[in-house]
């Protein structure tokens, strides 16, 4: 039978190593494997160069050959996330396939522990996903953007901004309103000249 490699070794098993490595369950090389592992990951939140890190490690462990520290740093970053290899979604996507695996294994079964369990994980389910952000305002429709009607009259330009124009009296607005779009009828030559100038 062949022995399990540490990264499928049970959470309980490496855990009670943790905590009381002189009465460790685990294999004596798994057990300097594991204590290496841990040794690399807390050099690696001080030094997230790996090359470094490969180096300091191989200082602290002198008997080890290049191709095992390499070996242990890859275990490392697939084990022991560092504060620089945290990659929050993939964890927060294992929590959310883990309590959902949880809610469908105890609809299986039908006592109370049952639904009790289904109830925490609902719980918990609601804090891992968190609510649904509110939709996201584009940048650009935040600034602020000045739009000007052009106002021409007896050849001299006014410049009415969109709020200048909204105080106006409703009267003067109507008036506006009256020579914008009830402007005198042109004909063909006037459109011309109009293109042309």
């Amino acid at each position: 039978m062949s022995r399990k490699a540490l990264e499928d070794m049970k959470y309980e098993t490496i855990k009670a190593h943790m905590l009381d490595p002189e009465h460790s369950p685990l294999p004596p090389d798994q057990a300097e494997r594991l204590d290496r592992i841990v040794s690399l990951s807390k050099i690696l939140d001080k030094n997230p160069m790996q090359k470094q890190a490969i180096a300091l490690h191989r200082i602290k462990y002198p008997d080890i050959v290049t191709s095992v520290a390499y070996e242990d740093m890859r275990l490392c970053l697939k084990l022991f996330n560092t504060i620089h290899t945290f990659d929050f979604d993939f964890y927060q996507t294992w929590l959310i396939n883990d309590i959902i695996g949880n809610i469908l294994e105890c609809r299986k079964g039908n006592t109370d522990k049952d639904r009790r369990v289904i109830s925490m994980e609902h719980t918990n389910l609601l804090k891992a996903i968190g609510e649904k952000p509110e939709n996201l305002e584009d940048p650009k429709r935040t600034e602020k953007h000045q739009f000007y009607i052009l106002i021409q009259n007896n050849n001299q330009q006014i410049k009415l901004d969109l709020d200048s124009l909204q105080n106006l009296p409703t009267a003067a607005i109507r008036e506006l309103n009256r020579l914008i779009y009830g402007g005198n009828e042109i004909n063909d030559a006037d459109a011309e000249q109009i293109m042309n100038s």
